[in-house]
């Protein structure tokens, strides 16, 4: 079993990348919206994007509860990893179908209260990435002013 999870889980990250490519492909033109998709092929669209970024949130707190608690949560429960094998190919099975309620029953109202938060501490981060970005690209324009 301990080689199950991991084939299931590249499964299901292959997967989410492929839909995501189905997904952000632009609809078919329609002949009859003069060369435009039409209506339905966008809205359809738009479902399955939802779908799609509800994927890859429960992937990802999937990803984060698996770095964080499984390892102490394992010894608690007898035949966790089969419980964790049926999980993963609920997900894979079931994808965006399967993944919506969990998104909106168990992640959303965790992350909802904390969303001004995140957004801060988020935004703080970008700002300390710029400015470390700026200050790498400093000694490559030093480099190139001498080259030139």
């Amino acid at each position: 079993m301990p080689l199950f999870v991991p084939i299931l889980r590249l499964l299901m990250l292959f997967l989410n990348v492929y839909d995501s490519y189905k997904t952000l492909k632009d609809p078919a033109p329609s002949s009859r919206n003069g060369g435009r998709p039409s209506v339905r092929a966008v809205s359809q669209r738009k479902r399955d994007m939802k779908g799609c970024l509800a994927v890859w949130m429960v992937w990802c707190s999937l990803a984060m509860y698996e770095r964080l608690a499984e390892s102490i949560v394992s010894l608690f429960i007898p035949f966790y990893d089969e419980l964790k094998s049926l999980a993963l190919l609920f997900l894979i099975l079931t994808r965006a179908r399967g993944a919506e309620p969990i998104y909106l029953h168990l992640i959303r109202p965790l992350i909802k209260p904390h969303t001004r938060t995140l957004d801060g501490m988020l935004d703080i981060t970008l700002m300390i990435g710029d400015f470390i970005f700026a200050l790498s690209m400093y000694p490559v324009r030093i480099v190139q002013h001498w080259y030139h």
